[in-house]
């Protein structure tokens, strides 16, 4: 453990290997296969014509016992917390991204923090793997160290907006099989390409933030999560919306 916080403090990210089993990643598919038909059936459109338009599900783990099983792993909130150096993490949100077979756009180059309510950028992303992810599939890419830059407003992200120029060579791009988790800061630079493959590319993220932080709306007012507050600027968030869980014990 000690290597993986040194490693997550000088890169700003760090993967665990074989952060779930396959019998867990086997149910989660299953969980978002099932409950997207039932999404698909609400809107009454096929479950292949929903999943060709809708890409990203925002807090799944309160619509399914299966993600909220995941979401609260004690093993990946003691791990948050020692990346975060904090007692305890607090749950910000979850969010599955799908890309699906020769799909999915290109994420670009960003930061997750400028776009977050919360006042100081403790807080990190568990990303994890529900399909295998190569390069050609759309692999996570990071830029080393990018995390240590100073704070950056948020991008378009309808537009490649970030040039990195003589750097651009130093990106790292992260192949993980299905089951492996990237935890990564919420000042990591990084992005993603479309899915060139036959299969899919489904990763399910779990964004924890020291126990600790504060609301800070002026950010990013925008935020869907914005509306789910109900404490005032400044005070630390609500329980109920955003559950404490674990340590780093």
């Amino acid at each position: 453990m000690d290597n993986q916080i040194q490693t997550f403090h000088e890169q700003g990210y760090v993967v665990v290997r074989n952060f779930i089993c396959p019998t867990t990643v086997h149910q989660l598919r299953e969980a978002f296969e099932k409950q997207a038909e039932y999404w698909a059936q609400e809107v009454g459109v096929s479950t292949e014509e929903y999943l060709s338009v809708i890409s990203q599900w925002t807090n799944i783990w309160e619509h399914n016992k299966w993600f909220q099983k995941q979401l609260n792993n004690p093993e990946a909130a003691k791990i948050a917390s020692k990346l975060l150096s904090c007692k305890q993490v607090r749950v910000f949100h979850d969010h599955l991204i799908a890309k699906p077979p020769q799909g999915g756009s290109t994420i670009p180059w960003h930061r997750d923090f400028p776009n977050w309510p919360i006042a100081k950028p403790n807080a990190l992303s568990c990303w994890i793997a529900l399909d295998d992810a190569s390069e050609e599939a759309g692999a996570m890419r990071f830029m080393p160290q990018g995390h240590k830059e100073s704070i950056t407003p948020s991008i378009d992200f309808l537009n490649e907006a970030k040039d990195w120029g003589g750097r651009a060579q130093e990106a790292v791009s992260i192949p993980v099989q299905a089951g492996d988790a990237i935890f990564h800061h919420c000042l990591s630079w990084h992005s993603s390409p479309p899915n060139q493959t036959n299969a899919w590319r489904r990763a399910y993220i779990a964004i924890y933030m020291d126990s600790q932080s504060t609301f800070f709306p002026t950010r990013a007012n925008w935020h869907p999560m914005v509306h789910r507050v109900s404490v005032q600027s400044g005070e630390t968030f609500n329980d109920d919306v955003f559950p404490i869980i674990g340590s780093a014990s």
